[in-house]
């Protein structure tokens, strides 16, 4: 327990910042950090879970601006997390970081190349370094086997495969002004199941194609995609990749909201003498915890299995530990996260468009809340399909399938101008 515990500071009371409230509070009854003020522009909407906080009698300070929250107490925070809607942390990143205060920036740290870029620089002069929340690379059981890539043991890595099947309801595309939108108020947002709800597995995919160190992750070069959806969103729901980085000229990626079945989150990196099926998030009888299986192409198998902490309040306190001198490095730096937004804006820029699922190949089920789920017809075939041979919807003889493209990175000076164009 320190002597003093670290102050914090968090911009939002709402949405995804309630994670960040209870993972401080938790944090805080052990003594280690210590919320001073928030901040929330829907104040009158945080009533019940400020009572829930007890943020009075912490002696919490509430702020309706996190400009005023950031400027009244720039001299008095050790940190401050921003778990504010995507389109937002460009803005929020900057203001902190010229007030001299180290930043956790939740995932994903924007979806905007050229923004992030100038975060990047703007960083560059920080007090700390900010940290991007992606929290699965806190895993020690991941760190091992990246070193052990690293090391050789496994031969290269000649191929990286990836299905996500996250169904998410119709209210889940209404919970925000920002959800499932490609721009607002004229700045670009991505939100998808690959830039926002299922990107910690892309950020993982490129962690262990990293080849620079445990803590690096491979530049991208080409993408090719096809991209659709189901709900009646601007976005993109369903979303097929093929990429290439610098180390690895096979990765293949698969997601989809339109699904009424939640598929097990298995990375697998297939190496020249084993295949790694890696589970960060596997169901367990305690809770979550790490399903390893190393496959070797001798027939010897290992299997590691591990509980999971609270990953969240392990990357928060990873961060504390780095502001206070404890850790040498952020687990995740703004820089660390280029390829990751590479990859994404090469998705638009390849696929150039975003194809409407027919409605004659969408189910429409119902769950025991009434909440409504729209299932694209024989998704997780298309999807497996596409993960085993590399063939898009638009090669397997699906009605719905509809070609898309290709793209480098230098062509992502073009996404801007290219998103707009999908609108029209």
């Amino acid at each position: 327990m320190r002597e003093t515990p670290l102050k914090i500071g968090i911009i939002g009371i709402g949405g995804f910042a309630l994670a960040h409230h209870r993972v401080i509070l938790e944090l805080e009854q052990k003594g280690l950090l210590k919320l001073i003020c928030t901040c929330d522009i829907y104040l009158d909407m945080m009533q019940e879970t400020i009572k829930e906080l007890k943020f009075e009698e912490r002696g919490v300070r509430i702020f309706e601006s996190y400009l005023e929250m950031i400027e009244n107490f720039k001299n008095h925070l050790d940190l401050i997390t921003i778990p504010s809607p995507i389109h937002l942390h460009g803005e929020m990143h900057s203001e902190c970081v010229k007030r001299g205060l180290p930043v956790y920036l939740e995932k994903p740290p924007t979806l905007d190349y050229q923004e992030l870029l100038k975060m990047i620089e703007i960083d560059s002069s920080a007090k700390k370094q900010t940290n991007v929340g992606f929290n699965f690379v806190v895993q020690k059981a991941r760190q091992k086997i990246k070193e052990r890539i690293l090391s050789g043991e496994f031969g290269k890595i000649k191929k990286i495969t990836f299905i996500g099947m996250w169904p998410r309801p119709a209210s889940y595309f209404k919970r925000s002004p920002w959800a499932g939108r490609l721009i607002l108020d004229n700045k670009l947002v991505l939100d998808s199941c690959f830039g926002n709800a299922i990107s910690h597995y892309v950020h993982n995919i490129l962690f262990w194609a990293g080849r620079n160190g445990i803590f690096s992750w491979d530049p991208v070069k080409t993408v090719e995609a096809e991209l659709y959806k189901a709900h009646n969103i601007q976005g993109t729901d369903t979303v097929f990749v093929l990429a290439s980085t610098e180390n690895v000229p096979d990765i293949r990626i698969a997601m989809t909201h339109a699904c009424i079945e939640k598929t097990p989150d298995i990375e697998k990196i297939h190496c020249e003498k084993a295949t790694i099926y890696f589970e960060g998030n596997a169901r367990t009888d305690e809770g979550t915890g790490i399903n390893c299986q190393i496959c070797w192409h001798d027939g010897k198998k290992e299997v590691i299995a591990e509980p999971n902490g609270n990953l969240l309040l392990e990357n928060i306190l990873h961060y504390a530990n780095y502001v206070t001198g404890k850790e040498p490095r952020p687990l995740t730096k703004l820089l660390d996260t280029e390829p990751f937004v590479m990859l994404n804006s090469l998705l638009y820029i390849g696929a150039r468009k975003i194809y409407e699922i027919p409605q004659n190949y969408k189910h429409v089920s119902y769950d025991a809340n009434g909440e409504t789920y729209i299932e694209i017809e024989k998704i997780r075939k298309v999807l497996e399909e596409f993960i085993e041979t590399s063939s898009f919807p638009s090669m397997q003889k699906i009605n719905w399938g509809k070609k898309g493209g290709k793209a480098s990175r230098e062509q992502v000076r073009n996404l801007n101008k290219i998103v707009r164009m999908m609108l029209k």
